[in-house]
């Protein structure tokens, strides 16, 4: 499928594409490795982390937080404390819930 895509459409469709399929296959997956690549950089993309913690915690984040750690060799929690700091790192760690 991802194949097609990409021979077949390009630009801003093309990714917003991917996306969709990204989630299709496992959703899960898609926001732990979003969560990485928003912590990735000096200073998190706070907004990204946040709409995702916020937005999952009480739906999926037990898994995501599973998918992380698969995924990325380390707890989304240990993250979390490391690409983070004062009131929000606290906020973060509540939402999470829990270092695996």
């Amino acid at each position: 499928m991802k194949e097609s895509i990409r021979k077949e459409v390009k630009g801003d469709l093309e990714k917003s594409f991917l996306t969709l399929v990204e989630c299709f296959e496992n959703r899960q997956l898609y926001f732990a490795n979003r969560l990485n690549e928003a912590m990735k950089s000096k200073g998190a993309k706070e907004k990204v982390v946040t709409r995702i913690m916020v937005s999952r915690c009480e739906v999926d984040l037990m898994k995501i937080r599973s998918e992380f750690k698969k995924t990325h060799k380390r707890t989304l929690y240990q993250t979390i404390a490391e690409h983070t700091k004062g009131d929000y790192q606290k906020a973060l760690l509540s939402l999470c819930g829990g270092d695996d």
